[in-house]
């Protein structure tokens, strides 16, 4: 008796949980969206470059991916002086199915995206906390001045 009451209590604990199965089968879904993404192939691609060393170039893939960039060469006073500004865009599907749109420009002042409110949807962020902030001992008091013969 109490033999089959443990092999009861061992298959039912053993059986899987709805929340465990939707878990499992949102890893299989993304495990095959990266098997598509690792085998993707280039639909369309052009690439252009001019005499003045600016470019434009464009690419799309079958699962998603968009990239387009220009880049534009701004000669200086002196010889290899000046600057180069890339601006462009890129695309792709995000895992749960919205496309992603960013849209940059990298100059002399580094990398920039120009449109933040698509990050702050991609970004991660922390989990609320439960617990009030800890209240540390003498805080807000008043420091005392060091003794004289210390502050030499």
């Amino acid at each position: 008796m109490f033999l089959s009451l443990l092999v009861l209590v061992a298959v039912a604990r053993a059986a899987p949980r709805p929340e465990k199965l939707d878990l499992l089968e949102r890893n299989v879904q993304l495990s095959a969206q990266r098997e598509r993404d690792r085998f993707a192939q280039i639909l369309s691609q052009q690439n252009q470059h001019q005499d003045d060393g600016g470019y434009q170039q464009q690419f799309s893939t079958d699962n998603g991916i968009q990239h387009q960039e220009r880049g534009t060469s701004y000669p200086g006073i002196e010889p290899e002086t000046g600057s180069f500004v890339k601006e462009g865009t890129y695309e792709y599907l995000n895992d749960d199915g919205s496309i992603v749109t960013i849209s940059y420009v990298a100059d002399e002042n580094g990398f920039e995206v120009l449109n933040k409110d698509a990050l702050v949807q991609l970004l991660p962020t922390p989990p609320p906390t439960q617990y009030p902030p800890p209240q540390v001992p003498g805080s807000g008091l008043p420091v005392p001045e060091p003794l004289p013969q210390f502050n030499q």
